[in-house]
């Protein structure tokens, strides 16, 4: 069997990987084989599976999941790279790009899967009987993934299972979101039944029953069905090929963690057919333009090793604020001092130079790209004397201080430093379900559900013990069983070990914490250090809900030359009269006459 790479590069030829834009539900997708023509034999439903599977690799600059997480409280967009400013900032209309480019391209993913879904019988007697019914299993599993997409982000949505032509067309109003979700919940136990416990190496990224149960465990949490929620995680959890979770988390990120039993599904990119510019967006300028970057409300989300949020720990120290941290703020974010693409990271106003880093050592005095510095003010680094002149205009740095390490593709940034590939056409695979997902969603259902037991913290601590492997440090356990406590510690777990990954904008919002978090000035680090804030002894509150207070900390505007406050990047606004919903693009209701009615407030 052709791997899934090898069929997506014999398909192009074939589809034409587009969205209709300009019709009801992207009704006749250009890319879709007609029935008249196709669904003759197995490799043709191949062929068909695999549009499928492209449509989910929807990218706009970058993957659909990081463009989501850059929706939240967790991260600042410079230069409204996709589109995301409008959902930050209040903005949202029924016209966005953003809003019908989701719209467009999960609908264009559904069609296809109707299509397939529809016209594969013609293909039966030419198909290897087993092959054909993992081939249908994937296509619901599919059609399902997408439809719990549109569900969370739009709520009730036009629903259909069947594909259907413009000259058969018969409008579809909005179904009740309850409905959907109970429909695409049964197509993925069927595929469950049907598909292997896992794909194995040669078939990574397609789906498994593993995933199929894994996304059950996440629709059901989602719609707060705990019951189901943690049966279905448990399928995983006791599956007969039982998945683990990869030993080192910030090599998880890499090529090396790619392929790992951890990942149940995931998006694999292949030059000259289908890339992303994740890494230079999110890249430091080494390598990369620093727009998508971690804002300090993230930062300081990570406990201290001693298993608290900063705020609760008195050997917290503000003016080192990133030692004894827990290891995962280190592995998913570049912090200043941190070594990162070969340079050490630093954007304090004086650093106009760095050290570039080989093997542990510097060996060479280089210009500073990352800092905080306006064009064409000329600096003496007081190293070794050596004038520069700081770079043209754009030529400043991300204004948080922070860049995501996480999916961000360090050897494409650094070899392109030195004339290598560019990383505008990354090829850095992204996961969309990971094992260490199933074990919280478990955990949290069980807390809901007001069923804690042992398990619960056998799951949470999984998670915790993974983190700190390599780190030399124990991990801090969690030992009470206090329902509101654990309620607490889930959810941050979630927010720093799901971090850059395209979960949080569903968490805040099944949660209703949105309003508060989504509320606030968002903030960068203070560009020359935190000798300022070590001195006012300054510490933020967190809430019970992980809303960080900055009341009373010195703070200014967003500027090239920066100080010792922390840095104002955004004011955020959420409506919780009707932000909890995406308004249905304009173009859809037009084109039913009002038949597909908007979301309130839009």
């Amino acid at each position: 069997m052709k791997t899934l790479q090898h069929i997506i590069i014999l398909s192009v030829g074939l589809l034409i990987l587009g969205s209709c834009e300009d019709n009801v539900l992207n009704i006749e997708d250009p890319g879709s084989p007609t029935d008249a023509t196709f669904f003759r034999t197995e490799a043709q439903l191949e062929v068909a599976l695999t549009g499928i599977y492209e449509q989910l690799n929807y990218v706009s600059a970058v993957p659909f999941p990081q463009l989501l997480d850059h929706t939240t409280d967790y991260a600042f967009n410079r230069g409204n790279v996709g589109g995301t400013i409008a959902a930050t900032t209040g903005g949202l209309t029924s016209t966005e790009g953003l809003i019908n480019g989701f719209w467009n391209n999960f609908y264009t993913g559904v069609q296809r899967a109707n299509n397939l879904l529809t016209n594969m019988d013609k293909a039966a007697d030419a198909s290897d009987p087993d092959r054909f019914e993992q081939i249908k299993a994937e296509a619901l599993f599919l059609r399902a993934l997408f439809y719990s997409y549109l569900t969370e982000l739009y709520g009730d949505v036009p629903f259909r299972t069947e594909v259907t032509s413009l000259e058969e067309l018969e409008i579809v109003a909005r179904t009740p979101k309850s409905e959907i979700v109970s429909s695409i919940i049964s197509d993925l136990q069927e595929a469950a039944a049907i598909l292997p416990p896992t794909q194995p190496a040669t078939e990574r990224g397609r789906a498994s029953a593993n995933a199929a149960n894994a996304l059950i465990s996440r629709i059901a949490l989602y719609n707060q069905d705990y019951e189901l929620a943690e049966s279905a995680a448990l399928k995983v959890m006791n599956s007969p090929e039982t998945p683990s979770l990869y030993p080192d988390y910030e090599e998880l990120f890499t090529d090396a963690g790619v392929g790992s039993s951890e990942v149940l599904l995931d998006l694999s990119y292949i030059n000259g057919t289908k890339t992303h510019s994740l890494s230079q967006v999110q890249g430091s300028r080494f390598g990369g333009w620093c727009q998508l970057v971690p804002a300090q409300q993230t930062v300081d989300s990570y406990e201290t090793i001693n298993g608290l949020p900063i705020d609760e720990d008195p050997s917290f120290d503000p003016a080192r604020p990133f030692e004894n941290r827990d290891p995962r703020l280190a592995a998913t974010i570049a912090l200043p001092n941190s070594v990162w693409t070969g340079h050490i990271i630093q954007q304090h106003s004086d650093s106009i130079a760095t050290w570039r880093i080989e093997d542990g050592l510097k060996v060479e005095r280089v210009f500073n790209p990352n800092a905080a510095n306006p064009a064409g003010r000329a600096i003496v680094d007081p190293y070794d004397g050596t004038e520069y002149v700081t770079g043209g205009a754009n030529r400043f740095t991300s204004f948080s201080g922070y860049f995501w390490k996480k999916f961000s593709d360090e050897p494409r940034l650094l070899g392109s430093l030195s004339g290598g590939p560019s990383p505008l056409q990354s090829e850095q695979t992204i996961y969309l379900i990971r094992y260490a997902e199933v074990l919280l969603n478990y955990a949290e259902a069980k807390i809901e559900a007001g069923t804690i037991d042992g398990s619960v913290l056998n799951a949470i601590n999984a998670v915790r013990e993974r983190a700190y492997n390599n780190s030399g440090l124990p991990f801090p356990e969690v030992v009470t069983t206090d329902r509101s406590e654990l309620r607490k510690i889930v959810r941050r777990e979630r927010k720093v070990e799901f971090a850059d990954e395209g979960l949080r904008l569903f968490d805040i919002k099944r949660w209703g914490i949105a309003e508060k978090v989504m509320n606030t000035t968002l903030l960068g680090g203070p560009a020359n250090g935190f000798g300022k804030i070590g001195d006012l002894g300054f510490v933020p509150n967190i809430d019970d809900d992980g809303h960080i207070d900055y009341t009373g900390a010195p703070t200014q505007p967003r500027v090239e030359l920066g100080n010792l406050d922390y840095r104002e990047l955004e004011q955020r606004v959420f409506d919780p009269a009707k932000h909890y919903l995406w308004p249905i693009p304009q173009a859809e209701i037009d084109a039913t006459d009002n038949v597909v009615t908007q979301n309130p407030g839009y």
